[in-house]
């Protein structure tokens, strides 16, 4: 529980208690916390929600009904106005600083240095597992850079024996074909030499 002015705010684990022992009202946290949300109980103070003293009453009410629900609804309206802007009011006239805020909550709640160092301790961790992760990223990165070079290499000295081959293929190509050339001329002088040779028998006869 936190005092504001003369406005006394509790948490729905307290105010469970209260139900119980003054109202003789059973219920848990999460039923209330459900019963609040849906009636609009709740009042913000240093993000942290809270219920009203004056209000824990008329969450005795049983709200199954619409018109109940609907009055009970504007009932916890229109005193939650007032709890707001009493509220409003002592915060600007005090103009307490989130230091004190947080320093007073933690008067009130002997959890509460458990709950700041561990909250601390999971930020710091948090901040390491980030760190870790970008390293991670980044030695990826680079990695997937040094293949891609690597490939891009690859391909290139590819593309290079590839030309090369089809230089040399070219150059068989066309020794082949000078070959194939030279080899018929040498079939047809040969031949025109042994035709030339026969006419020259036939004219000695």
């Amino acid at each position: 529980m936190i005092k504001v002015r003369e406005i006394k705010l509790y948490k729905v684990g307290e105010v469970v208690k209260i139900l119980n022992e003054k109202f003789q009202y059973q219920t848990n946290s999460q039923i209330l916390c459900r019963k609040a949300a849906m009636l609009n109980a709740y009042v913000i103070y240093n993000d942290i929600r809270y219920i009203p003293e004056d209000i824990i009453c008329d969450l005795t009410t049983n709200i199954r009904k619409r018109e109940i629900k609907t009055e009970i609804q504007t009932i916890i309206e229109k005193k939650l106005e007032n709890i707001k802007e009493n509220i409003k009011i002592y915060d600007k006239k005090h103009n307490i600083s989130p230091i004190t805020a947080i320093n007073r909550i933690k008067s009130q709640n002997t959890n509460t240095s458990t709950i700041v160092k561990a909250v601390i301790q999971l930020k710091e961790e948090m901040q390491k597992i980030r760190e870790q992760t970008q390293e991670e990223i980044q030695n990826i990165k680079e990695q997937t850079q040094k293949e891609l070079k690597d490939k891009n290499q690859e391909i290139i000295k590819l593309k290079e024996e590839i030309k090369n081959m089809k230089e040399q293929t070219q150059e068989t190509i066309q020794i082949n074909l000078l070959k194939e050339v030279q080899a018929t001329l040498n079939h047809l002088v040969y031949k025109e030499s042994k035709n030339n040779h026969c006419i020259k028998g036939k004219k000695n006869i």
